[in-house]
């Protein structure tokens, strides 16, 4: 296909298919001519120009599209407000991600969290690592941070999954949003009435020049939490493996080699992270170079283009986890840079980490869904393992 005819919400995109798509079009755009569900759009694809769009808060605002695209659903959060507002906002919202029960639970609870939904399959000597592992950790992570009680897990990560669809299925995410309060109310009154050291307690805390978050706002930030910060942190798990798992001299490297880990996290956040666009609407227009694109002009941020840019990176399209590190933008840039990304690299970290213990030999057994796909949201549908019993 030609390359400004991709559409980057509905076209596959399957492993370096998107990076040659991406490639062509870096060489060709500053700012390229694609599609985006079935709408035209353009795409910012060169590491300068991504993150001075990230910057410009003015002509790029990052409210007005989580506005129509998860408002809706999760509910009214920092990232769809702009300005003082998000600045506020954000302020009550962060500090409980640097809470000391977050810290401490990533001490002493993520391995051991980590280990026991290993458990569940090692014995079995193989398993789809995205079904049973990917899937699982980021959301599990996230319920016992903030304190839910057991037995929920499953049913809280599927209502977080089903949040997503919207808008192609908003009868069914506004459900899931429904169904996940219903579990999520009697918290809140269980935790103003007697707070414990968990996050949920840490978000009703939170004050900011005596302003809280009130009960709807801290229902709406852990479905946030849910819903976009544990599914990607999910997707970056699942890309990271599909590539050790194509690489085996490289994943028996990281076996012995502890601190290599480290680089392999930070290496792959760049050269295949999980988010591989990131739509904005322009209010007001937007210029880039001599190029000028009217008020309502949809623009995507291309993140794994600007990432793979070699004027930044030789050879960037080699996975090395030995290279020098660098600024990325997979996380974003300036104002609205992710909160949560030192939580994701733990867990990527302790992911890794774990498995290379529990699961000796550990290699692909069937290749089919290995390779990760999509054009916004990116990561593969199945990682079906086999591994050594002791």
């Amino acid at each position: 296909m030609s390359a400004v005819t991709v559409d980057f919400g509905l076209d596959l995109l399957p492993s370096e298919e998107l990076h040659a798509v991406l490639a062509d079009l870096r060489e060709a755009h500053r700012v390229a001519p694609v599609r985006f569900f079935g709408t035209e759009a353009v795409l910012v694809t060169r590491f300068d120009d991504v993150k001075e769009a990230f910057r410009d808060d003015e002509h790029l605002p990052g409210g007005a599209t989580y506005q129509m695209h998860t408002e809706p659903v999760i509910g009214r959060t920092f990232i769809s407000m702009d300005g003082t507002e998000h600045d506020r906002h954000r302020q009550l919202a962060t500090p409980a991600f640097r809470s000391r029960a977050v810290a401490q639970f990533d001490e002493e609870a993520l391995v051991p969290l980590a280990h026991e939904i290993v458990d569940r399959f090692v014995a079995r000597g193989e398993a789809d690592l995205v079904a049973e592992f990917t899937t699982v950790l980021p959301f599990y992570a996230i319920t016992r941070k903030l304190g839910v009680p057991r037995g929920t897990d499953d049913e809280m990560r599927t209502w977080a999954d089903r949040m997503l669809t919207y808008p192609s299925d908003p009868e069914g995410a506004v459900g899931a949003a429904r169904a996940f309060s219903d579990v999520l109310e009697p918290l809140l009154d269980a935790r103003r009435a007697a707070p414990e050291e968990d996050l949920l307690s840490a978000l009703l805390a939170a004050e900011v020049d005596g302003e809280a978050l009130d009960r709807e706002e801290v229902c709406s930030t852990v479905r946030l939490m849910f819903s976009v910060g544990a599914t990607t942190t999910s997707h970056a798990l699942g890309n990271m493996l599909s590539a050790l798992l194509d690489r085996p001299e490289l994943l028996e490297r990281a076996r012995a080699d502890e601190p290599l880990r480290a680089g392999i996290v930070h290496e792959l956040l760049r050269w295949d992270g999980p988010l591989a666009t990131l739509p904005r609407l322009a209010p007001l227009g937007a210029q880039f170079g001599d190029e000028t694109f009217p008020p309502g002009t949809l623009l995507l941020f291309g993140i794994a283009s600007a990432n793979r840019d070699p004027s930044v990176w030789d050879d960037p399209a080699r996975f090395d986890p030995t290279r020098d590190p660098q600024e990325i933008v997979t996380f974003g840039f300036g104002q609205k840079f992710c909160p949560g990304s030192h939580l994701a690299r733990r867990q990527l970290l302790t992911a890794l980490g774990v498995l290379l213990d529990r699961l000796p030999g550990l290699r692909l057994a069937d290749p089919h869904g290995a390779t990760p796909v999509g054009g916004v949201l990116r990561h593969p549908t199945a990682l079906h393992v086999v591994w050594d019993l002791k």
